[in-house]
């Protein structure tokens, strides 16, 4: 008979020694703090920079340095540290405390490295990834890269907290620590706009908050790690086995991340032949993009990976029922703001990014970011079900096969991307319209010239929107090929069984709402119309999808109709 007990570390029950209470809620809390105030920071900043020269920089500078965070970073600590830490620290909390301070010390000597050379070579290396892009961004992008690089250097070590952190089951603290860094760059970001205003200078700025950032964020965490394994810090062991398991699942993830990054290298080049505004306005959509993935796929996969990994490939039984919640839970959100994005995108984009009063976007702009959007959404559930059973390869120890298939997704997506981009940039915007139809051709293999691509007084083009579907088709096809091995694996017919399928109903009816409502609202001041037409879309969402008996959808409504009822019985 299982035992049920309460983990001081998150307030949540455990079923034999397996967390079944608050886990991905205390990562959801986090992220939600974390991704609210982060929207908010890059609205500022997307907002105010527009789509022009100095956005693009921003956007390519970012991406750069986020080699090592990426490389290094939580998913490849989630996948290598968190597995082998999570299952000693159980048993024999010393040496996993040895084990844990190997690793911070391998990763403060790798970063130091990269960091260095970061710097150093950050002009090659701009000229090397974002191939054509204009003079004046060029030599932006490689100011921007030197001194954002130290500062995403930094989060491979909050990531390495955050590894510690999530296997004594501490969710909260790791995943709220980036909302200070949030509140910096908003700070500085308001300092430098109330100031002497230029784009090139806030873009500066910002970069220097960066890198405070990265140092803000693992000094928050540290001293919570040395709380919870006071040994760690004590002493470090190369040769122990455990940092040799630990190199072991390494190894593959890195073989992914780098072909990932390598991919996202690769569609940073293809975004500098499109142009000026093919950077700025990805990377604005991608902020929108990547919000749901993080609330619901990452919160529920961070909690899921140590639990997962003290269960062991043995039950079967456990690890299925685990998934299939997991992937159900994930569904249910991430489909209706998959269906926003889609139908409502530009009230979503216009209210995000255009409401401020220090916003320079125009309606083309923000058109051509919601036409991103939505293209992006086309994969949002792939893309979120993807990361979840990633994780979930990677708590019975198989890392290999999610990189495996990392590689196809990316290098399909790649393929797509650069068959279809040139066509979508012979399409512009003109007065909110789409239009350079007169333009097509069979097949378009080549950019348009460089005096077109770099003027920013011509109309907006559409080759970004090429690259987003082309991202969305990937994110399906890599989600076919993880579902398929997990059931081998398993032994299952099915993965996503029928709550599924009473989804669609809900789905449709939404997607109409927001249509019918969009076009009763469209003379309502930016926000209150989005307002007025998700609200509704919502709530019928919601409603139908509990009528269906879809678990995840009963469980909001029950927990909306408790909490009053609790209220007043403690008023009493």
């Amino acid at each position: 008979m299982s035992t049920v007990s309460r983990d001081p570390g998150t307030g949540g029950e455990t079923d034999g020694g397996v967390e079944v209470g608050r886990g991905s809620g205390a990562v959801f809390s986090g992220i939600l703090l974390s991704r609210v105030s982060g929207l908010f920071r890059e609205a500022l900043v997307r907002g105010t920079l527009g789509l022009g020269t100095a956005a693009s920089a921003y956007t390519a500078a970012l991406r750069i340095p986020n080699l090592l965070q990426n490389m290094l970073g939580s998913g490849v600590l989630s996948a290598s540290f968190i597995p082998v830490y999570s299952g000693l620290v159980d048993d024999d909390r010393e040496r996993a405390g040895v084990l844990a301070s190997t690793v911070a010390a391998f990763l403060v000597a790798v970063t130091g490295i990269l960091v260095t050379l970061g710097v150093i070579f950050a002009d090659p290396i701009t000229s090397a990834v974002a191939w054509r892009l204009p003079p004046d961004a060029h030599v932006l992008t490689v100011r921007l890269v030197r001194i954002m690089t130290p500062g995403i250097g930094l989060l491979a070590l909050s990531a390495w907290s955050l590894g510690v952190l999530n296997s004594h089951r501490r969710f909260f603290l790791s995943y709220v620590a980036p909302v200070l860094t949030n509140i910096l760059q908003i700070s500085v970001v308001i300092a430098v706009t109330a100031a002497v205003f230029t784009k090139t200078g806030l873009a500066v700025a910002v970069a220097w908050a960066v890198t405070a950032g990265g140092l803000l964020q693992f000094a928050v965490q540290l001293p919570a790690v040395l709380r919870v394994n006071p040994h760690i810090g004590v002493r470090t062991d190369f040769g122990d086995p455990a940092f040799r398991d630990f190199l072991r699942r390494l190894g593959p993830v890195l073989v992914g991340r780098g072909s990932v990054q390598i991919a996202a290298f690769l569609d940073l080049g293809l975004a500098s032949l499109l142009a000026i505004s093919a950077l700025a306005a990805l990377g604005a959509a991608q902020v929108l993009y990547l919000l749901p993935v993080a609330l619901f796929a990452l919160s529920v996969a961070a909690a899921e990976l140590p639990e997962i990994a003290r269960t062991g490939v043995g039950q079967v039984g456990e690890l299925a029922r685990r998934t299939r919640e997991g992937l159900m839970q994930i569904g249910f959100f991430v489909t209706f703001i998959a269906v926003t994005y889609v139908f409502a995108g530009p009230r979503v984009v216009g209210t995000v990014f255009d409401l401020l009063p220090i916003s320079d976007l125009s309606g083309d702009e923000v058109l051509l970011i919601s036409l991103v959007l939505g293209s992006y959404a086309l994969g949002l559930i792939g893309v979120s079900a993807s990361r979840f059973l990633q994780n979930v390869f990677y708590g019975i120890g198989d890392s290999v096969t999610p990189a495996r298939y990392a590689v196809v997704r990316f290098t399909f997506a790649l393929t797509v991307g650069l068959l279809i981009m040139f066509q979508f940039d012979r399409f512009f915007l003109y007065n909110h319209q789409i239009t350079g139809f007169g333009q097509m051709t069979n097949l378009v293999l080549r950019p348009l010239p460089l005096s077109i691509r770099e003027n920013q007084d011509l109309p907006l083009r559409l080759g970004a929107v090429a690259l987003a579907l082309a991202s969305a088709l990937g994110a399906w096809v890599e989600f076919g090929l993880l579902r398929r091995s997990l059931l081998r694996r398993f032994g299952l017919q099915s993965l996503t069984d029928r709550h599924w399928r009473r989804l669609v109903p809900p789905s449709v009816a939404a997607a109409v709402l927001l249509v019918v409502l969009g076009r009763l609202t469209s003379s309502l001041p930016t926000g209150v119309d989005m307002v007025a037409a998700v609200g509704p879309a919502g709530l019928a969402y919601l409603l139908l999808a509990a009528r269906a008996r879809v678990p995840a959808a009963e469980r909001v409504l029950r927990t909306a109709m408790r909490r009053p009822s609790a209220h007043r019985d403690n008023l009493d």
